[in-house]
C-alpha cells in the first residue's frame, strides 16, 4: 500500500471534515494547510496537529510537495488552486460546485488531464452504498427498464442559490442513474408566480447571506427537464420550501417492472416497489445496508458519522483511481458536467427553449444575459 502526503486550501468547516476524514486513513499523511484567516489557521492547525501552515497555497505547494490537495474552499476559488496543483503533477479533490463557469470547469478538466493528475468531486452520494446497490439492482433487472427519474430539492433555499448548492448533488445524483444528458428545458418562476427576467439575477450572498459565495443566481422556484443519450427522461422540482426537509430530497427511478426511491443527502433511506403501476395506497418495500447504516460495532451511525463515512470512500476512491490509472467514480469530468446542466437550466429558461448539450458558448448564461440587456441585443 501506498502512503500520501495530503495538504488542504481552505481550513473553513470543510476543511476540517476533509481532515477528519484524512486523518483516520491509516495510509495518508495530513502534512500542511494553507488559509488566509490567521485565526481560522491556527486554530485548525492545533486541532489536527499541523505545523506547515500557510497563507499562500503556492508556496505550500512548492515546500510540502504533497502527493493530493484537498481545496474545500468557496466556488470562486476552485479553478486557481485546482490549476496551480495540476501544473504541479499534484492529484487535485475538489469540493462541489468545480467552479463557477464553465471555461473555468474546461481549463480544470484540460489541465489536469494534461499533467497526467487524477481529479475528483466532493459529490459524496456517489459513495454511498445505497447508490451502489440501487445501480445493482437495475443492472439485474429489478425494476424492468428505468425511464424515468424524477426528483426533488429539499427545500430551505431558492432555485438559483440551491443549484449551486444541494441542486449540484442533486443534479449529480440523476447523472449517476441517467448518464449523459443530451437536452434541457426548465422553466424558472419568482415566488409570486411570475417568470424570472434579467432583473431578478442577483449574487447568492444578496439572496442569501449565511450560503457560500457561487456567483451569480437566478429563480426561486424552478423546473428542469433533462433528457439523456440513453433515452432516460429526468424532470426535477425546486419548490423553495421555507423549511429543509431532507427525507424529501432526492430521486425516483421508475423503471417499466417497478420503482426505487432513494432519500436524503448525507444518510440514505431507501425503498423499493415491485409492479409495473403504483398508486398512492401501495406500500414501498424498505431496505437497510449495515454498511452505510452501522459502525465496525454493529451500532447505527448518526449523520455525522455517515459523512465522515462517505468521505473516506470519496479519498480512498481518489487514492484507488492514482494507482489503478482511471477516472474518480465522481470525476472533475462529472462535476464539469454537472455544472454544465445547472448552466443550462439558466440557459433554456433564457431562451424559453430546448438547449442541447455541449452547451455553447461556455461563458456564464447570466452574465451574457445581463450583458446582452444592457447592450439591447437580447432575442
Amino acid at each position: 500500500m501506498n502512503n500520501y502526503r495530503i495538504a488542504i486550501i481552505g481550513l473553513g468547516g470543510m476543511g476540517g471534515h476533509h481532515a477528519e476524514a484524512v486523518q483516520l486513513e491509516t495510509n495518508c499523511e495530513l502534512v500542511a494547510g494553507a488559509e488566509i484567516d490567521p485565526e481560522r489557521a491556527a486554530a485548525w492547525g492545533e486541532r489536527f496537529g499541523v505545523k506547515a501552515i500557510y497563507d499562500d497555497y503556492e508556496q505550500m505547494l512548492d515546500e510540502q510537495q504533497p502527493n493530493i490537495v484537498i481545496v474545500p474552499t468557496q466556488a470562486p476559488m476552485h479553478h486557481q488552486p485546482t490549476i496551480a496543483a495540476a501544473q504541479r503533477g499534484i492529484h487535485v479533490f475538489c469540493e462541489k460546485p468545480i467552479a463557477l463557469n464553465l471555461i473555468e470547469a474546461d481549463e480544470m478538466v484540460a489541465t489536469c488531464d494534461q499533467h497526467g493528475v487524477k481529479f475528483a468531486i466532493n459529490h459524496i452520494k456517489r459513495a454511498s452504498p445505497y447508490n451502489r446497490h440501487a445501480l445493482a439492482l437495475i443492472d439485474h433487472g429489478a425494476i424492468g427498464q428505468v425511464v424515468l427519474l424524477q426528483a426533488t430539492d429539499k427545500g430551505g433555499r431558492k432555485v438559483g442559490n440551491s443549484l449551486m448548492e444541494m441542486g449540484t448533488h442533486l443534479y449529480d445524483w440523476v447523472r449517476l442513474f441517467g448518464g449523459d444528458v443530451e437536452w434541457t428545458h426548465a422553466h424558472l418562476v419568482q415566488m409570486d408566480g411570475r417568470e424570472s427576467t434579467v432583473d431578478d439575477i442577483k449574487h447568492t450572498q444578496e439572496v442569501h447571506p449565511k450560503d457560500r459565495d457561487a456567483g451569480i443566481v437566478l429563480g426561486e422556484r424552478g423546473h428542469a427537464s433533462f433528457r439523456f443519450a440513453n433515452g432516460i427522461h429526468a424532470d426535477v422540482q425546486f419548490l423553495a420550501q421555507p423549511q429543509t426537509n431532507d427525507n424529501g430530497y432526492g430521486i425516483d427511478i421508475i423503471g417499466t417492472e417497478g420503482r426505487i426511491a432513494v432519500r436524503e443527502s448525507v444518510g440514505t433511506t431507501m425503498f423499493i416497489h415491485q409492479g409495473q403501476h403504483k398508486t398512492p395506497a401501495e406500500a414501498w418495500e424498505p431496505v437497510h445496508l449495515p454498511a452505510e447504516d452501522l459502525d465496525e460495532q454493529g451500532n447505527p451511525r448518526d449523520r455525522t458519522s455517515i459523512r465522515l463515512l462517505l468521505q473516506r470512500l470519496m479519498l480512498r476512491d481518489l487514492i484507488a483511481a492514482i494507482e489503478e490509472d482511471r477516472d474518480p467514480f465522481a470525476s472533475g469530468r462529472d462535476g464539469r458536467d454537472c455544472l454544465e446542466m445547472i448552466q443550462a437550466t439558466w440557459e433554456s429558461h433564457r431562451r424559453k427553449a430546448r438547449v442541447y448539450m455541449p452547451l455553447t458558448p461556455r461563458e456564464h448564461p447570466l452574465e451574457r444575459w445581463r450583458r446582452e440587456a444592457s447592450a439591447g441585443t437580447v432575442n
